[in-house]
C-alpha cells in the first residue's frame, strides 16, 4: 500500500504501472494476477486455477501463492513468516470490545432507514462506525468526520494486493491522517488506527452479505446460529497477504526475507484466516447477530430494489458498495421470492450465493 508522501504525478504513474503489470500477467495466463485484477464476478474458477498451479508457486505478480489448505496452514504457523501490516507504522490489529449500546444503535438506524434503503451505506457501515466510535470515545459531534475517515480508509486491505486509483489512494492518505487525529484523544486501551480500519470495513461487509443471504424473516432465536454459520462459511478476506521475515525454505521453495506470499482460499470451515480477522471475530459476530436480531424483531422481509454492486479493485474483501432493498408493506408481497434477499441474475452485479441459515442450503461502484 502506498501511503508515504509522493508527488501526485509520480504516484499516479506508479499505480498505473503496477496495475498494468497485473493485467500483463493476467493476459499471460497467471491466475493470481487475474484474481488481483478483480474483473471476474465469480472468482471460484480462478481460485481453482491457483490451486491447480501447485502447492506453492511464484506468480508473475511477485508473490509466492498457495491455495492448498495444508500449505496455507504451514505458512501461517511458520515462525519466519508473518502477516503484512495493514497500515505501516501502526500497531497490529487487535480485538475490539463490543459496545453495550449496539442493539439500540442498530434499532435507530433501521427506524431511520424507512421502507427503502441502501443496506450498505445506511445500515451496515453506520453500524460498524457507530460501534467503533463508542469504543474509541469519539464525541457525537465528531461522528461524521470519523465515519468519513473510515470510508476513505476502507480500501486499505485491498490496497495491499491491488493498486488503487490515484484519487482513491489520495483519499486513503487524507482519511488516515484524519483518523489518526481523531483517535489521538481515545481512552487507554482503545483500538489503534489499523484495528479500527479493518474492523469497520470487514464488519460492514459481513453484516451486508449475511443479511443479503439470510432467509428472512428470521425468528429471534435464529439470529445467533445464522450469524455463526455465515462467519464459518465466508471469511472477511479472500486473500491472506504474508511476508517472509527471514530467509525461509518451505513447501519446496526458498523464499528470501522481504518477499511476499499470499494464501488464496474459497471459504468454508477450516479455511485459513488472517490473524487480524481472527482477532476481530467476536466483534464481527456481534455486529452480524445484532443486525439479524433487529430484523427479526421487526419480522422484516427485505426484497432487492436494485442489483447489488460490488466495490472495484477489491480482490481481498470483495464486499458490496451498494445494496438497495425494500421492506414490503404486505407479508404476502413477492411471495414467489420469499425467503431470500438475493437479486436473481443481476446484470453486471454481484449474484450472492444462497442463504446461510439454519435449514438453508449449503467506495466506488463499478
Amino acid at each position: 500500500m502506498t501511503t508515504e508522501p509522493v508527488e501526485p504525478a509520480e504516484l499516479g504513474e506508479r499505480l498505473q504501472r503496477e496495475h498494468g503489470t497485473l493485467w500483463l500477467h493476467r493476459l499471460k495466463g497467471d491466475p493470481y494476477a487475474a484474481l488481483l485484477c478483480d474483473i471476474d464476478e465469480d472468482a471460484g474458477p480462478l481460485r481453482e486455477r491457483v490451486l491447480a498451479a501447485g502447492p506453492l508457486w511464484r506468480s508473475g505478480a511477485g508473490s509466492w501463492v498457495t491455495a492448498d489448505p495444508a500449505t496455507a496452514a504451514a505458512l501461517l504457523a511458520h515462525p519466519g513468516i508473518g502477516p503484512v501490516t495493514v497500515l505501516p507504522g501502526e500497531a497490529a490489529v487487535a480485538d475490539v470490545r463490543v459496545p453495550t449500546a449496539l442493539d439500540a444503535l442498530c434499532a435507530r438506524l433501521l427506524d431511520a432507514a424507512g421502507s427503502e434503503f441502501d443496506l450498505v451505506t445506511e445500515v451496515a457501515e453506520p453500524l460498524a462506525a457507530g460501534a467503533l466510535a463508542d469504543v474509541c470515545g469519539i464525541p457525537e459531534d465528531e461522528l461524521g468526520r470519523f465515519s468519513e475517515a473510515l470510508a476513505a480508509c476502507g480500501v486499505a486491505q485491498d490496497a495491499i494486493v491491488c493498486p488503487q486509483r490515484l484519487a482513491t489512494t489520495r483519499r486513503l492518505r487524507t482519511g488516515l491522517d484524519e483518523l489518526r487525529t481523531l483517535l489521538a484523544g481515545a481512552p487507554p486501551g482503545a483500538p489503534g488506527p489499523a484495528t479500527v480500519v479493518v474492523a469497520a470495513r470487514t464488519g460492514a461487509d459481513l453484516v451486508a452479505r449475511t443479511v443479503l443471504r439470510a432467509r428472512l424473516p428470521l425468528a429471534a432465536h435464529e439470529a445467533g446460529p445464522t450469524a455463526a454459520a455465515a462467519l464459518r462459511a465466508e471469511p472477511p478476506g479472500w486473500i491472506v497477504p504474508l511476508v517472509a521475515r527471514t530467509d525461509v525454505e518451505t513447501g519446496g521453495a526458498r523464499i528470501a526475507a522481504g518477499e511476499r506470499l499470499a494464501i488464496v482460499h474459497d471459504g468454508g470451515p477450516g479455511a485459513a484466516t488472517a490473524p487480524a480477522h481472527r482477532a476481530l471475530a467476536p466483534f464481527h459476530r456481534a455486529l452480524v447477530e445484532t443486525a439479524l436480531t433487529a430484523l427479526a424483531d421487526r419480522d422484516a422481509r427485505l426484497r432487492p430494489a436494485a442489483p447489488v454492486v460490488r466495490r472495484p479493485r477489491a480482490p481481498l474483501t470483495r464486499g458490496p458498495a451498494r445494496a438497495r432493498v425494500t421492506v414490503p408493506t404486505s407479508p404476502t408481497a413477492d411471495s414467489g421470492s420469499a425467503g431470500t434477499t438475493t437479486p436473481q441474475d443481476p446484470p453486471r452485479a454481484t449474484a450472492f450465493p444462497a442463504a446461510v441459515a439454519p435449514g438453508a442450503g449449503g467506495g466506488e461502484a463499478r
